[in-house]
């Protein structure tokens, strides 16, 4: 099929839109799921420095307390108080090495009883300085024992504890024994390992700028800890442990909580960190976006080969349609639609089936017109002298001008109401026809004026392709108009005179015209009431025109003087029995009056012929027409049931309404 393709194809649509739905869901999930996966990790982060930062408490207090009972040993040895009491600086430095190399401190430090430095073990030549202005010598020159934080060398953190040395005399201080113990790298792994909830440990202390530097390290000592120092650094002397830090140290992204240590005066002298691997409590969400990925790039895969197959399915009834319209473009109607099912796709290959019944049937009436003989026009010279004395008086001969604006050419029809003209409005150059009322109906009927003004109200309600235009209604010297759309065609009756018997698809398409202009009238509350092959004109190009609403009245209107109960109007030989009757009726006389008229084309002839009206009135009321199959072999078996149904003498009986009515034909063919 050559077809222009424009755009994407439906396959690729079906694909990128199907695609695109997987790609939603997939980003809407690894959305959720990293969400989830973040706070996760965070929570267990948060509690896992929680626990690390409480283990580090305990052990600090835990060392105190060491501390402090290794140092009360010594202090109250007299071993170690007497070389203080006799300030032999000598032995007293020979105890205080005995006192760190027994405890396994970093140094031991003695103070006499005035403040001044004896002795320290990590410098066996350190100079005797003043000391008594340090918080912890005064505390236990005092009597008290005072542990606090301090640097040592300028390049350890360290824990202090004083304690007061009490001579032979009680409640006399002679001296004081310090103590101190690094917080190193030694320290901060059996933090680690006494935590054991894998966190790394640091510990930092400040010079006099406040600039931080690692005292101890579980991640050792070197310049990868820039960016915690820094971190710190910006933080100033606040509490380290309500606020939590990240950090990029060798590659591994760290979350960090600590605490502040201070020294016995409450001075920041640095403190610690713990840092847990954020990325570690990542490994399992990783692991799960890397199956969520997988699945995503199968499910597209599935994607693509649903839309594969989605689109086939999809395409080849839809191709088949193309290929009819493409056919149908060329007059070609005769194309067989595949498509059998049941979904949008079905619905609109059976609405194509009908569509091309509809201009098959369509199609076969334009050729059966085209052999059909010509319309032929009523001419002036066949009329009857009556009638050329009545068209000479109201000023409608034809080549004169009507009303000031209409060109009369020709006259067109002759009924019995009034004539039809062909003429041309000299104001806007259409071609229309014009009908006029007999004057005598003026005098004999009082109301024929008020039908006449009600024919154009109701007719002009009616927009409908199949219904004749009613434009405007005037008067002119007394005689009273309507315009309407003029038709260039044949009518139905006139078909049927000169061919006879009509073909099935034929009478199908007169049928389901009818039974469409019948449903918008019948919509807009309107009774056609005579229904006839006169008042139905097939164009050249196969369209039927319903025409001659001029005795319809409004299916509800009563009391009005007009159209009351007992006035009998239409053609009898298409009448339904309650119509002759003169009671109320309904649309239902439209639909028996469609009966007698599709009985007309498939037999040639009336449901009823008589010599007389009162003939034909009691044959009608009392007797049952013969079936259309029994006049004509050729017609179907559902049409000829179809027409006896709507001939019915009870209303209930026959299709209810034009659009069943056309649903039935169409079911037929």
């Amino acid at each position: 099929m050559n077809v222009t393709q424009r755009g994407l194809g439906l396959t690729l649509k079906i694909f990128l839109g199907t695609a695109l739905v997987v790609i939603v869901v997939l980003g809407v999930t690894l959305a959720v799921t990293s969400r989830s996966a973040n706070r996760a990790a965070d929570a267990v982060v948060d509690r896992v420095l929680v626990v690390g930062r409480e283990a580090v408490s305990v052990q600090l207090s835990g060392r105190v307390d060491a501390l402090r009972s290794a140092v009360a040993v010594f202090a109250s040895s007299a071993t170690f108080r007497s070389p203080v009491e006799g300030r032999l600086l000598g032995d007293v430095l020979d105890q205080a090495v005995v006192a760190q190399e027994e405890t396994g401190v970093a140094w031991v430090q003695v103070v006499d009883a005035v403040g001044m430095r004896m002795a320290k073990s990590d410098e066996p030549g350190a100079e005797s300085v003043d000391l008594v202005g340090s918080p912890l010598v005064r505390a236990a020159l005092g009597g008290d024992t005072l542990v606090a934080f301090g640097i040592s060398g300028d390049t350890m953190l360290v824990q202090i504890a004083a304690l007061p040395i009490e001579g032979a005399a009680e409640g006399r201080v002679v001296g004081v024994l310090m103590v101190a113990k690094g917080l190193d790298s030694a320290f901060a792994a059996d933090i680690k390992r006494q935590a054991a909830t894998q966190v790394e440990v640091v510990f930092y202390m400040l010079d006099t700028l406040g600039v931080p530097t690692v005292s101890g390290s579980t991640l050792g000592r070197g310049d990868e800890f820039k960016p915690l120092l820094e971190a710190i650094q910006a933080s100033g002397d606040e509490d380290t442990g309500d606020i939590r830090r990240e950090v990029d140290i060798t590659g591994t992204h760290y979350v960090g909580l600590g605490g502040t240590l201070r020294s016995a005066s409450d001075t920041p002298l640095g403190g610690f960190m713990l840092l847990k691997d954020r990325d570690a409590e990542f490994a399992v969400f990783n692991e799960l976006q890397r199956t969520i990925l997988l699945s995503g790039a199968l499910g597209l895969l599935v994607a693509a080969l649903f839309s594969l197959l989605v689109a086939r399915w999809v395409t080849r009834p839809v191709a088949s349609l193309v290929e009819a319209t493409r056919r149908a473009a060329a007059g070609d109607y005769a194309t067989e639609i595949q498509a059998t099912t049941n979904d949008e796709i079905g619905a609109l290959a059976n609405a194509f089936r009908a569509l091309l019944a509809d201009l098959r049937q369509k199609q076969e009436l334009v050729d059966f017109l085209s052999s059909a003989d010509q319309a032929r026009t009523v001419q002036l010279q066949t009329l009857s002298t009556t009638s050329k004395q009545r068209l000479l008086q109201d000023g409608l001969e034809p080549g004169t001008r009507f009303a000031n604006r209409y060109d009369v050419k020709e006259v067109v029809g002759v009924g019995g109401m009034g004539m039809v003209f062909k003429a041309i409005d000299s104001q806007l150059g259409d071609v229309i026809a014009i009908k006029t009322l007999k004057g005598e109906f003026l005098s004999q009927d009082p109301n024929a004026l008020e039908r006449f003004k009600s024919e154009i109200r109701l007719a002009r309600k009616i927009s409908h392709r199949n219904v004749v235009r009613t434009h405007d209604l005037g008067e002119d010297s007394g005689v009273y108009y309507i315009t309407m759309e003029y038709i260039e065609g044949k009518s139905l009756k006139e078909l049927i005179r000169s061919r006879g018997r009509l073909p099935t698809n034929i009478v199908l398409s007169v049928g389901k015209q009818l039974a469409r202009a019948l449903e918008v009238a019948h919509e807009q509350g309107i009774i056609h009431r005579d229904i006839k092959p006169q008042n139905m004109v097939v164009e050249h190009g196969g369209v039927l025109k319903v025409m001659d609403f001029g005795i319809a009245r409004m299916a509800a209107r009563t009391g009005d003087g007009m159209t009351m109960a007992g006035s009998v109007v239409g053609t009898p030989e298409y009448m339904a029995p309650e119509q002759l009757s003169g009671v109320e009726v309904d649309q239902r006389v439209d639909i028996y009056a469609a009966g007698s008229v599709l009985y007309e084309c498939v037999t040639g002839r009336p449901p009823f012929v008589a010599d007389t009206p009162y003939q034909l009135m009691a044959r009608l009321i009392e007797e049952t027409p013969a079936t259309p199959r029994s006049i004509n072999p050729d017609v179907p078996p559902a049409l000829d049931a179809l027409i006896m149904s709507m001939l019915a003498k009870e209303p209930a009986r026959r299709p209810q309404t034009a659009l069943e009515l056309h649903d039935r034909l169409a079911a037929i063919g």
